[in-house]
């Protein structure tokens, strides 16, 4: 698994690279803010997780990014390394998550 940066992310956005961007957090999360272009499939206690991006993402070396909030988030991680143990070989976790890409939410300390 890669980690990429906010900078990376936003190239590839910039540039349509063919990417699928995938929000892992729950659809509440999801609805509330997302970064543009990302498409939800939640993580946690969603055992059909890799079967559901499979629907999204038809070649196994097509990048797949994946995000959750912030730093402290395991899920975009966790995420990335079950989509390698299925057989993709293009995955990075962009860790700083929805809280990295608009900045803190109003009245939390930077860290």
């Amino acid at each position: 698994m890669q980690i990429v940066s906010k900078s990376q992310v936003k190239q590839w956005l910039d540039n349509k690279d063919d990417m699928t961007l995938i929000d892992v957090l729950p659809a509440e999360n999801f609805q509330k803010q997302h970064i543009p272009g990302a498409i939800n499939i939640p993580f946690k206690d969603n055992a059909n997780f890799v079967k559901d991006v499979t629907q999204h993402v038809v070649l196994k070396d097509q990048r797949i990014v994946v995000y959750c909030l912030n730093t402290q988030c395991p899920l975009s991680k966790d995420a990335a390394r079950e989509l390698e143990s299925a057989g993709f070989t293009n995955v990075q976790a962009f860790e700083e998550g929805v809280e990295g890409w608009f900045g803190k939410p109003a009245g939390q300390a930077a860290a």
